[in-house]
C-alpha cells in the first residue's frame, strides 16, 4: 500500500511540475486592437473593439463596424500577432 501511495503522489508532483503557464504576452493588447482595427477598416464607418480576452497563446478580440453591418472574432497568437482564425458576419 505504501508503494501505491508513493508512486501516486510521484505522479501527481510529475503532472504538476509539467504543466505550465502561458507564456507571457510579446504583443500587448494594445497592439493587438490595432492590429484587429487595421486588418478590418473599410471605406464605410469605424471598426471598434468590443472585448479583447488571453486564454493561453492567444487573444480573442471581438470586434464591431455597426455603420458597415460587420462583426467579428479574431484568434491572434499573442506572440507573433499573426491571425489565427478569424470569424466575420456581415448583416
Amino acid at each position: 500500500m505504501k508503494k501505491t501511495s508513493r508512486l501516486l503522489l510521484f505522479l501527481l508532483l510529475l503532472f504538476l511540475s509539467s504543466c505550465s503557464a502561458a507564456p507571457e504576452p510579446k504583443i500587448s493588447e494594445q497592439q493587438a486592437k490595432s492590429i484587429v482595427i487595421e486588418k478590418n477598416t473599410r471605406t464605410i464607418g469605424n471598426v471598434t473593439i468590443v472585448s479583447i480576452e488571453q486564454k493561453g497563446n492567444k487573444y480573442i478580440i471581438k470586434w464591431e463596424n455597426p455603420e458597415n453591418c460587420e462583426s467579428g472574432v479574431e484568434h491572434m497568437n499573442h506572440q507573433s500577432g499573426k491571425i489565427i482564425t478569424s470569424e466575420v458576419t456581415i448583416c
